[in-house]
């Protein structure tokens, strides 16, 4: 694949939202590197919140912002900023796949088990479209959520500018009462004593994870 051929690629919508990400990536990383010449404890906060968001979801990468005392804005903004960051990488990445412009096997089975998803959730989308979109990123079901949606919402033909607004709103929406939820639970089990906060959560992230692993 020559120069001109990725020149070209990259100047359609799908290349313009995956420059975006990479652009996401970059200041993310930037800011991050910044902060630990700033203020290294809340540089790694962020970096915990970044890793766990990625690793297991946001309802634990959520719980340890709370649990490690930083506010709402920067526990609910980080979580927004990272899952967007991931839903335009691998919503690009997943239309050039599917139009045979690249090949990346190591995706495949994850988006094969989207293409399920598509079929187990067709009269939702047909019926509801753009609604049924915002539904399916803003409740908390299994394999639900900005990516999935995202890709979904490219398979039942939604144009790309719908797709991204659709699931930014649901996206912070979502982030923001499970942020509310999860701050009053980490407020009340304040009362007790920090090892047991930290203990639970760590609890919490390894049933998670057993969870996903089993489901794989």
């Amino acid at each position: 694949m020559n120069l001109k051929h990725y020149k070209t690629i990259l100047a359609t919508s799908h290349g313009k939202i995956l420059l975006l990400g990479i652009v996401l990536v970059i200041f993310l990383s930037g800011f991050i590197l910044t902060f630990y010449f700033i203020d290294s404890t809340f540089a790694n906060k962020i970096s915990a919140m970044v890793i766990a968001n990625i690793a297991v979801g946001r309802v634990p990468s959520l719980s340890l912002g709370y649990a490690s005392e930083l506010s709402h804005f920067w526990v609910i903004a980080t979580n927004v900023y990272i899952e967007m960051t991931m839903v335009t990488l691998l919503y690009a990445t997943f239309v050039f796949r599917y139009q045979n412009i690249v090949q990346m096997n190591y995706l495949d089975s994850f988006f094969k088990k989207i293409k399920k998803y598509k079929i187990k959730y067709t009269i939702l989308f047909d019926k509801y479209g753009i609604l049924g979109l915002f539904v399916f990123v803003f409740i908390p079901f299994w394999m639900t959520g900005p990516i999935v949606g995202a890709i979904i919402g490219y398979l039942i033909g939604l144009r790309d500018v719908t797709i991204m607004i659709t699931v930014f709103i649901a996206t912070i929406i979502a982030m923001i009462m499970w942020g509310l939820l999860l701050d009053e639970l980490i407020t009340f089990m304040n009362m007790f004593n920090s090892s047991v906060i930290w203990f639970i959560l760590v609890l919490g992230i390894v049933l998670f994870l057993a969870i996903k692993l089993y489901r794989r």
